[in-house]
């Protein structure tokens, strides 16, 4: 993770991604918004040709489902990179140590660890429902951030069956507990 993209995500608390990741991320938004796209175009042609004269009920339906969704989906993606945030008086070292026992307990790998930053991916078998979960942890001074999403690297997925709340979840009641 890039050093500018961590200091924007600190000070937005909201996970900033790579545009390659980005345009996973939001692929279901630029479905949505080709489709519209195309209908917009077709309903031109026809107009323009004199196949129809007005907009019916009809075509109002085809073009309003697809930007209702895409403006649905977009605010719904949008809302799963905010960062779920737990102060914390917990040391490095404890705190690491809480990270590694849930990390364990989950079936992270931790792909990167560096200064205050952890990146963990989940790589469940094919019959889980998910093709995996990415989850940031940053560390800034007693703040603790974790966001967990689909994995933006793999296949577009929709839905985590939940896994994205339970690995955000058990991280800060981890933390939670450590610091009683």
């Amino acid at each position: 993770m890039k050093k500018a993209l961590i200091r924007k995500s600190i000070a937005d608390k909201k996970l900033k991604l790579s545009k390659r990741r980005w345009l996973n991320h939001f692929s279901i938004v630029a479905f949505f918004g080709l489709m519209l796209l195309t209908f917009i175009f077709f309903l031109s042609k026809k107009y323009y040709e004199g196949e129809i004269t007005s907009l019916d009920s009809l075509a109002f339906w085809f073009l309003g489902v697809p930007l209702t969704l895409g403006i649905a989906f977009y605010y719904i993606q949008d809302r799963r990179l905010k960062f779920k945030v737990v102060k914390t008086r917990l040391s490095k070292v404890e705190l690491n140590k809480a990270i590694k026992a849930v990390a364990e307990e989950l079936e992270w790998h931790i792909e990167f660890k560096k200064n205050n930053v952890i990146v963990a991916k989940t790589h469940p078998g094919f019959i889980s429902g998910s093709w995996g979960e990415h989850i940031t942890i940053l560390i800034d001074n007693d703040t603790v951030m974790v966001n967990s999403i689909c994995d933006p690297d793999k296949k577009t997925s929709l839905v985590s069956m939940g896994r994205n709340r339970i690995n955000e979840n058990r991280l800060v009641e981890k933390i939670r507990q450590s610091g009683a």
